[in-house]
C-alpha cells in the first residue's frame, strides 16, 4: 500500500463509468465548496472531461507513504530556517518522527506539511489557512490550495538543488533529470522525486482547474 497522487479524477471516474466513485467525489466537493463559501471564496467546479490527456512529467506519482515524510521533514527544516544545511535521513531513522516536522505541524500553516498523508484534496483555489473539517465529512479532513502547495514547493528549490528557469518554472530538461533519479542513488533523491510528483500535480491542477487527489 502507498500514496497515489492523481489529477483529473472525476473525468476518469465518469469516463470509466464508475458512478460510485464519481458520486463520492461530487459529495466531497459539495462539502469543500460549503467551506469555501464560508470564506467568501468562489466554489470549485471540477471538469468532467478534458480536451487532451492530462500528462505529468514525474516518473513516479505513487510511492510508499514514508516517502512523503522524507520531503516533509526536509521542507520543515528549510522553511523554519532558511540557513539550514541539509543532511540526509540516517539509516533506521523515521522522517515522520522528526521533532522540527512536528513543531511545524502544530502551527497548521503549511499546505505541504499539514495535509493528510493518505487521502484528501488540494483544489485550484488560492486561499491562506487550510480548510479543516474535524468531522471528516470530506476525505482526509484537511483541504489544501494547489497554488499554496506549488509556492511552498518552489520555496525549497534552492536547498534541494532544483533549478528553475528565468520564468520561475521547471523546464523539460530539469524535469527529465529529476524523474530519472533512483531512490538510493544520491542524497535527497527520494525528496526530489516526491517534490517533482507534487510540483507536477500542482501545476496541472492550476492550469487545468482540476483537484489533486491523494488516494
Amino acid at each position: 500500500m502507498g500514496l497515489a497522487i492523481e489529477v483529473g479524477c472525476l473525468a476518469k471516474y465518469v469516463g470509466d463509468g464508475d458512478d460510485a466513485r464519481a458520486d463520492q467525489f461530487r459529495e466531497d466537493m459539495t462539502h469543500i465548496n460549503a467551506k469555501l463559501e464560508e470564506r467568501d471564496l468562489s466554489p470549485h467546479s471540477e471538469p468532467q472531461s478534458f480536451d487532451n490527456e492530462l500528462a505529468m512529467r514525474a516518473s513516479l506519482t505513487s510511492f510508499p507513504y514514508s516517502w512523503l515524510h522524507y520531503l516533509r521533514r526536509f521542507a520543515a527544516h528549510a522553511i523554519r530556517d532558511p540557513k539550514w544545511v541539509p543532511y540526509p535521513i540516517q539509516p533506521g531513522e523515521d522522517p515522520a518522527a522528526d521533532p522540527v516536522l512536528h513543531q511545524m505541524y502544530r502551527q497548521m500553516r503549511s499546505h505541504l506539511l499539514c495535509h493528510s498523508d493518505r487521502e484528501g484534496y488540494y483544489i485550484p483555489v488560492d486561499f491562506g489557512p487550510l480548510i479543516l473539517d474535524p468531522s471528516h465529512e470530506m476525505r482526509g479532513g484537511v483541504v489544501g490550495s494547489s497554488q499554496q502547495l506549488r509556492q511552498e514547493l518552489i520555496s525549497i528549490c534552492n536547498p534541494l538543488e532544483i533549478e528553475l528557469n528565468d520564468q520561475g518554472e521547471l523546464d523539460d530538461q530539469a524535469a527529465s533529470r529529476l524523474s530519472t533519479q533512483r531512490p538510493n542513488e544520491t542524497p535527497f533523491a527520494i525528496e526530489r522525486l516526491v517534490w517533482l510528483a507534487l510540483y507536477e500535480a500542482a501545476t496541472v491542477s492550476i492550469e487545468e482547474d482540476t483537484a489533486i487527489v491523494f488516494c
